[in-house]
């Protein structure tokens, strides 16, 4: 088997291959999801099957590139996952201060709306956050 070829067969990742699209963020990635995860099973049965040592050090080398691209995923989901509970402890604030401001009788349109702003960001982490998770998996 030959490495140093043009197409998937000899060893180059598949994406690479692909010609570049208008997709969105989460569509790219929900892409490159899927293509990591035939290179690696791709990779895998080669890596079994090759008797070679040197062809088997090269495609070693290939399934840790495509292992990584998984990675990235799940660090995604933790950066996701940080800003939430980040969004959910200013929520719980500024939740507080409406009932604050309603007792003492003050304005609170402001802060209703921040507080609907806030709401509204966190339903967009959780609808993002769904669309990944089976990506990392």
């Amino acid at each position: 088997m030959m490495l140093w070829g043009m197409g998937r067969s000899e060893g180059r990742p598949m994406d690479d291959s692909i010609p570049s699209q208008n997709l969105s963020g989460v569509e790219q990635l929900k892409r490159s999801a899927v293509i990591a995860t035939q290179n690696v099973a791709r990779l895998r049965h080669q890596l079994e099957n090759e008797p070679d040592e040197f062809t088997r050090s090269r495609l070693l080398k290939l399934l840790l590139l495509e292992a990584e691209k998984s990675r990235l995923t799940h660090q995604q989901l933790d950066k996701i996952d940080c800003h939430m509970a980040e969004l959910r402890a200013l929520t719980y604030r500024q939740v507080e201060l409406v009932e604050k401001c309603n007792l003492k009788g003050q304005i609170v349109e402001r802060a209703v709306k921040l507080l609907a702003l806030l709401n509204d960001l966190m339903a967009n982490y959780q609808m993002l956050r769904r669309r990944i998770s089976p990506l990392a998996g």
